[in-house]
């Protein structure tokens, strides 16, 4: 998943506290200690973000933020809750195991749409160009990856760089993001991370009882958005940055 962009609850809301609740309630049916992480809508994935320099981590972690902040308060305002939950339901896969439906509101797939033209396929596709018309810049790891050369700390000619117009690459990824949030953004909160499959019926009945102990009558606000590195255990994962939605 390398690096995405989550859309969470504020701390302390009615939301955040009953999503919280009921997580760890439903954690203590599942076998093992399946791991805690805070309730949150992925909106994309794999966004690209230089994790090689660390000054300038920084800096492309608070452009994105800055970007997706405005991208996100610039929706029209013309819905009651940008965030509507609806079904429980679950899937073999572990990140899927559980996990509320979420209806794809179109200002919200708007915004995914957004998010990963503008921080996932451009910069990707940019990148793939780039090997293209300047492969000299470029090296295999011991993985057979392909990744930039690091500069050489020896004198030596400056590598003449092939510039070249990435205009039709931005009007082809606008397109690609479009067909993206159609046809694979998924939104949906998990609830329970587990390699448990399938669910039995008596596990079901338990997991629909502690569910409709809460009244879920809850508005979500626009809340907080945090781009977060999803390498390795999941409690590993790191929240690089955050900011507000107001």
């Amino acid at each position: 998943m390398g690096v995405a962009l989550w859309l969470c609850p504020k701390r302390n809301t009615p939301t955040y506290d009953k999503l919280i609740t009921v997580m760890s309630s439903l954690n203590t049916l599942f076998p093992g200690s399946p791991p805690k992480f805070e309730p949150h809508i992925t909106i994309t994935t794999n966004i690209s973000l230089d994790l090689a320099d660390q000054s300038k981590t920084k800096d492309d972690v608070d452009r994105i933020l800055s970007a997706s902040a405005v991208a996100m308060n610039s929706l029209p305002k013309n819905h009651e809750s940008l965030v509507k939950l609806g079904n429980v339901n679950s899937q073999r896969k572990f990140f899927k195991k559980l996990y509320f439906e979420v209806e794809k509101d179109p200002n919200l797939v708007s915004f995914a749409r957004i998010i990963r033209e503008l921080f996932v396929i451009v910069p990707q596709d940019i990148e793939k160009e780039n090997i293209k018309q300047n492969p000299q810049l470029y090296t295999k790891d011991n993985n057979g990856n392909t990744i930039r050369r690091k500069p050489s700390k020896k004198k030596s000619k400056t590598t003449e760089v092939k510039e070249f117009d990435t205009s039709f690459i931005r009007q082809a990824a606008a397109y690609k993001a479009a067909e993206w949030s159609v046809q694979e953004f998924d939104p949906h909160i998990s609830l329970v991370y587990s390699d448990l499959w399938p669910l039995h019926s008596a596990l079901w009945r338990n997991i629909n009882t502690r569910i409709s102990d809460i009244d879920w009558d809850i508005e979500w606000e626009f809340g907080v958005l945090k781009l977060v590195l999803c390498e390795g255990d999941v409690n590993d994962w790191v929240v690089l940055g955050s900011v507000d939605i107001h």
